[in-house]
C-alpha cells in the first residue's frame, strides 16, 4: 500500500511534456526597398526584411522572373533604409541594436558591421559631402557618419537635447546634412561635416521632416528651396495642376536627375524638360519605394509586392516569393474552436493554428494601414483585433472569405486614432454584455491615456479619457459592473513620466466615475491583469511584483514570495491562473495566493494561453511549446 501511495505520488508530480510544435509566427516585415542594376546587367528590388531572432535580411526579388534570393546579416533585427554607395555597395541602419551594415553588391554578401555605442536605432541614412554615411539615432538623439574607407564611426554629438531621436535626415545639396528631431521639443538643425557644426534651420525649414536634393535645390514637402542659401524658391518646374490638389516631393524615388511627385494617388515624373504622369492606382497602403529605368514603379503592400508599368489600369499584387521567416508574437489567445491566434510585431497581419491538426494560416495585412496587431478577442466566433499605429479595432471573420481589399472581411469597425490614441497597450477584452473592452495609448508627443468600449455589432465606440490622469493605460479587465485599469508611465515618443507615479483604479461602467484608485511607489507599471471568475480575485503585476485584489472586499495583498511576473496572466475562470517568469511557468491559486513552477521552457517564455488545467500553449522567441501535465 506504501509503494502503491508513492507510485501515485510520484505520478502526480512529474515533469510534464513540454513539446515543440511549430514556429507558426510569419511574416515579412519592410521598412524600405531600392532598385539596383548590379554589375551583371540583372536587375532586383531589393527590401530589408525584419527578422528579430537571427538577423535582418537583404531580400533580392527579380521582379522580371518573379523569384527570390535571401541574404542574412549577422546582426540588426530589421532596418529602415537602404542607401546606395560608391563601391556598388548598399548600407543601411538597424534596429534593435543599432549599426551599420554594409552590403557588397559583387560579392553579393554583407562584408561590415559598424556598431554605435549605446544606441538602439540607426534610422534613414544620408551621403554628406564628406563621403561619410550620417544616420540618426535613438534613443540618444544622435547623428553618427560612418567612413565608408575605414568603416569607423564618428558619435557627431546630441545637439537636441532631451530629444530621444533624430528620426530623419537627409542630404543637402551642398553635402551639408538636415537633421530633424522629436519628439519632446521638435527642431531641425543642420549639421556642416565641413566644420563638424549643427546650426539651426531656416525658419521655413522648420515644420518640415525630410526632404531631398534635386539639380541643386533642396524639395520638402510642396517647397523648393535654393540648395546653397536655402531660401524658398518659386518651383523650377511645372507642377501637377492645381485644381487637383496640393503636391509633394517624393524623397524615395527622386534623384539628383529625376524628380518625382506625388498628389493623392498619382505619381509624376519630370526629367528632361517633361512632366509626365506615370499612375493614379489606389495603393491602399501600399508603398512605392522604387522606379526603374523604364518608368516602373515598384512596391510593397502588406505581405505582397507589386510593378507598376506604363498605363497599367489596375493593381496587381503578387505574394513574395520569399519564405517568411518566424516571427516572436505579441500575444497568444485561443478561441473556443481551438484555434491558437497571434499576430507579428510590426506588421499588421495575424496567424491562427489549428491545436488539434497543427493546420496554420498567416494572414495578409487586416487594414490598409501600418502597425501591428497588440491583442484579440473573441465574440460569436468572430475575431476582434486592435492594432497600432492608426488606433483601430478591427473585426475578422475566419470561416469567410477574404476581402481586406474592399473592407469587407476584415473590416475596420472603428478608428480611436482619430481621437488622439494609437497603441492598444492594455490589449482587449470582453465584458459580460459582450462588448469589447480595449485600453489605449495616446498619440506620438501626448502624455495620456483612454479606457475604450466598443459594441462589436456596430461598432459605436465610447471612450473614457484619461480616468486615471495623463497615464497610459496599461492594465484591464472589467465586470458586469467595473472597469479595472492600471497605468505606465511610458508614452510614444517621450521619455517616461519621472514625477508621476502608476496607478490601479476602479471605474463605474455607468456613471464612468472612478471609485477607487491607488498609486504605486518605485514603479513605472501597473499591468497583466487577470480577473477570476470563481473567486473574484484579480491578479495583476506591479514592475514584474504579483498582487492580487479583491474585487468584493477592495483590498490589495502583495505576494512577496511569488515568482517575478514576466507575461499576461491567464485562466479560464475556475479559480487557478499561470503566467511566465523567466523560463519557468508558473501556476498561482487565486484563493490563498500560493504559486508553484509547473515546468521548466527551453528559453525565455513570453505568453501563456490555457486549453485546460492538463493542457498549456507556451510562447518562447519564435517557437510554440504544448504542456502537458500528467
Amino acid at each position: 500500500m506504501i509503494l502503491v501511495c508513492l507510485l501515485v505520488a510520484a505520478a502526480t508530480h512529474a515533469a510534464p511534456r513540454v513539446e515543440l510544435i511549430g514556429q507558426p509566427c510569419r511574416a515579412n516585415i519592410m521598412w524600405a526597398g531600392r532598385y539596383v542594376r548590379t554589375s551583371d546587367g540583372k536587375e532586383w528590388f531589393v527590401f530589408t526584411n525584419m527578422r528579430e531572432k537571427s538577423g535582418m535580411e537583404l531580400v533580392f526579388i527579380d521582379f522580371r522572373n518573379n523569384t527570390a534570393r535571401v541574404f542574412r546579416a549577422t546582426a540588426g533585427a530589421g532596418s529602415w533604409d537602404i542607401l546606395p554607395v560608391p563601391g556598388d555597395r548598399l548600407v543601411s541602419g538597424t534596429y534593435y541594436d543599432g549599426v551599420f551594415l554594409v552590403f557588397d553588391l559583387n560579392r553579393m554578401e554583407f562584408v561590415k558591421v559598424a556598431d554605435f555605442p549605446k544606441e538602439e536605432y540607426v534610422w534613414n541614412l544620408a551621403l554628406g559631402g564628406d563621403g561619410r554615411v550620417y544616420g540618426g539615432t535613438y534613443p540618444g538623439g544622435k547623428l553618427g557618419a560612418l567612413d565608408l574607407n575605414t568603416y569607423a564611426v564618428e558619435d557627431c554629438g546630441a545637439p537636441a537635447s532631451p530629444n530621444m531621436y533624430l528620426r530623419f535626415v537627409s542630404a543637402l545639396p551642398d553635402g551639408r546634412i538636415f537633421c530633424h528631431f522629436g519628439y519632446e521639443k521638435q527642431t531641425n538643425l543642420i549639421y556642416d561635416p565641413r566644420t563638424r557644426r549643427f546650426l539651426e534651420a531656416p525658419a521655413a525649414l522648420q515644420g518640415e521632416s525630410r526632404g531631398v536634393s534635386w539639380n541643386g535645390y533642396f524639395l520638402a514637402g510642396n517647397k523648393v528651396f535654393d540648395g546653397k542659401t536655402l531660401e524658398l524658391v518659386q518651383p523650377p518646374f511645372p507642377t501637377p495642376p492645381a485644381q487637383d490638389g496640393d503636391w509633394t516631393v517624393d524623397v524615395n524615388l527622386t534623384t539628383n536627375e529625376v524628380l518625382y511627385l506625388r498628389q493623392g494617388d498619382a505619381v509624376f515624373r519630370y526629367q528632361e524638360g517633361r512632366l509626365e504622369k506615370l499612375s493614379s492606382l489606389k495603393l491602399r497602403g501600399g508603398v512605392i519605394f522604387a522606379a526603374t529605368e523604364q518608368g516602373e514603379l515598384l512596391g510593397l503592400r502588406g505581405q505582397d509586392y507589386f510593378v507598376i508599368r506604363p498605363g497599367d489600369t489596375q493593381l496587381t499584387l503578387k505574394r513574395l516569393p520569399n519564405e517568411a521567416a518566424p516571427r516572436p508574437t505579441m500575444f497568444l489567445r485561443l478561441d473556443e474552436k481551438g484555434r491558437l491566434w497571434g499576430g507579428p510585431y510590426l506588421a499588421l497581419t495575424l496567424f491562427y493554428m489549428d491545436t488539434k491538426n497543427g493546420k496554420t494560416v498567416n494572414t495578409g495585412k487586416i487594414t490598409d494601414a501600418s502597425g501591428q496587431v497588440h491583442d484579440v478577442a473573441f465574440v460569436d466566433g468572430k475575431v476582434y483585433a486592435v492594432a497600432y499605429s492608426a488606433g483601430e479595432i478591427v473585426e475578422y471573420d475566419p470561416d469567410a472569405p477574404w476581402d481586406q481589399w474592399n473592407n469587407v472581411n476584415p473590416r475596420v469597425i472603428a478608428n480611436v486614432g482619430e481621437k488622439g490614441y494609437v497603441r492598444p497597450t492594455a490589449g482587449v477584452v470582453v465584458s459580460p454584455d459582450k462588448k469589447l473592452v480595449s485600453g489605449w495609448m495616446a498619440k506620438y508627443g501626448v502624455y495620456g491615456g483612454a479606457v475604450v468600449i466598443t459594441d462589436p455589432a456596430t461598432g459605436q465606440t465610447q471612450l473614457f479619457e484619461n480616468p486615471l490622469g495623463e497615464q497610459t493605460i496599461e492594465g484591464l479587465a472589467v465586470d458586469d459592473q467595473y472597469i479595472y485599469a492600471g497605468t505606465s508611465l511610458y508614452a510614444n515618443g517621450l521619455p517616461p513620466q519621472s514625477r508621476e507615479k502608476p496607478r490601479f483604479g476602479v471605474i463605474e461602467r455607468a456613471s464612468r466615475k472612478t471609485v477607487l484608485q491607488r498609486e504605486f511607489d518605485g514603479a513605472m507599471s501597473v499591468r497583466f491583469f487577470h480577473l477570476d471568475a470563481s473567486s473574484r480575485q484579480l491578479a495583476f503585476a506591479v514592475e514584474g511584483k504579483l498582487h492580487l485584489f479583491d474585487t468584493a472586499k477592495r483590498e490589495f495583498r502583495l505576494l512577496p514570495e511569488a515568482p517575478g511576473v514576466g507575461s499576461r496572466i491567464v485562466g479560464l475562470g475556475d479559480g487557478i491562473a499561470y503566467y511566465a517568469s523567466g523560463k519557468q511557468v508558473v501556476q498561482l491559486h487565486l484563493s490563498s495566493g500560493k504559486t508553484e513552477v509547473i515546468a521548466e521552457m527551453p528559453e525565455t517564455a513570453s505568453h501563456i494561453a490555457v486549453e485546460s488545467g492538463a493542457t498549456l500553449y507556451v510562447w518562447c522567441g519564435a517557437d510554440l511549446y504544448r504542456v502537458r501535465r500528467n
